[in-house]
């Protein structure tokens, strides 16, 4: 675990903030791999530098209301780097208020409130500093009625209290850390870890040997997973809702696993969760599209006796409209994908049929796209492609 520290606090030996920093950064030292950036003995490219060199699990930035820590916050989260945020309690009733419309309210606007927002943790130290975070809002004089964050962790500081000890503050930190990467497992995976994910699904959610796609880049990527890349593996594709294609591949190609149990490992809600479940068949989910879909149901639902009858071509077609609305929410999974891939790899489909629902519903180029992304993850051959590429 490697845990980078950055301050923009003078380095003053009576501050109370530098010297917590310092003592958490020395209790750490047997449990993870530590280093500590101060932002105003240095300039932003070259501690920007030094991080990415660094390359830790989680950026831990203490403190708020300056510039620098803000552009810390925003550069790790688009280097794809977990942020910890530690106010010390310079989010308390007392500090907000004084001076809040000529200072804190303009840094508010211009980046306190993002990088409270975004911060994968916040820790506080005590209950009172837990609840002026959540009662946090626009206007000093008025409580919010929803936190602006809700990942949010009690650790109280060993500097100013005897209630805990510094192994014991440092302890509960490397949980807290833990929990921290093990909710962006997808985020912190490494390339070869999703080769070997890509992998194992090509043969989860194969009929035979033959059919698996699986490259011997994969096969090499999933041989040279540690215990940590296993870790992040399951956990994102339990994210993905494909776990159980996953654990079918590793059986089908009778691979070796660490013993994972999802089950047991503590993560916060993920902020946008994907869809779980099979992809929707029988209804379309976006309002714009349902019209253009009614007269195809009326043709290919009713038979001579106007009993209702199926079309698998119909079907796939709805799918398709559904994985549609999801990417547009963000929220389509890898589950959905393999859906959609089964139907064409496995199932014989009218595409004349379809490519005619598909351009009278306009989702004819959508679905060209969506075969480029089968094909570059699951393996989708052109043979198998329902539309012309």
């Amino acid at each position: 675990m490697k845990i980078l520290h950055f301050i923009s606090a003078p380095e003053d030996n009576g501050d109370v903030t530098t010297v917590y920093v310092s003592t958490l950064v020395e209790s750490l030292g047997s449990r993870a791999e530590v280093i500590l950036l101060n932002a105003n003995t240095q300039a932003a490219s070259l501690y920007k530098k030094q991080t990415k060199d660094f390359n830790p699990d989680i950026v831990h930035i203490h403190t708020c209301w300056d510039m620098p820590s803000a552009q810390m916050a925003k550069w790790a989260h688009s280097n794809n780097m977990p942020v910890v945020l530690s106010p010390h309690g310079k989010l308390e009733p007392w500090v907000v208020d004084d001076n809040y419309l000529h200072e804190k309210l303009p840094k508010l606007l211009l980046y306190q409130h993002e990088m409270i927002c975004n911060a994968d943790a916040i820790v506080v130290t005590g209950n009172m500093e837990l609840q002026a975070l959540n009662e946090l809002s626009w206007n000093a004089s008025l409580k919010s009625k929803k936190p602006w964050n809700d990942r949010v962790c009690i650790i109280k500081n060993a500097v100013t209290t005897n209630t805990i000890s510094n192994e014991q503050m440092a302890e509960q930190m490397v949980r807290l850390y833990r929990k921290v990467i093990d909710s962006n497992a997808g985020m912190l995976m490494s390339a070869e870890a999703r080769e070997a994910e890509n992998g194992l699904l090509r043969a989860g959610i194969a009929r035979s040997e033959r059919s698996n796609n699986i490259t011997e880049k994969q096969i090499e990527a999933i041989q040279g997973l540690d215990d940590e890349s296993w870790r992040k593996l399951f956990i994102h594709a339990d994210d993905e809702d494909v776990l159980h294609l996953i654990k079918k591949g590793i059986e089908e190609m009778q691979f070796t696993a660490p013993h994972i149990v999802i089950q047991d490992i503590e993560r916060f809600a993920q902020r946008l969760p994907k869809a779980r479940g099979p992809l929707e068949s029988e209804n379309v989910a976006e309002k714009t599209l349902r019209s253009r879909f009614k007269p195809w149901e009326e043709v290919l639902l009713k038979d001579k006796d106007d009993n209702p009858v199926t079309s698998v071509e119909l079907d796939f077609c709805r799918m398709i409209a559904n994985t549609q609305h999801e990417m547009k929410k963000a929220t389509l999974s890898l589950r959905h994908l393999t859906d959609i891939y089964q139907l064409m790899r496995f199932t014989e489909l009218d595409e004349e049929l379809i490519s005619r629902i598909l351009k009278d519903t306009e989702l004819y180029e959508f679905t060209q796209q969506l075969q480029q992304t089968l094909s570059q993850t699951l393996g989708l051959t052109e043979g198998y492609m329902i539309v012309e590429s």
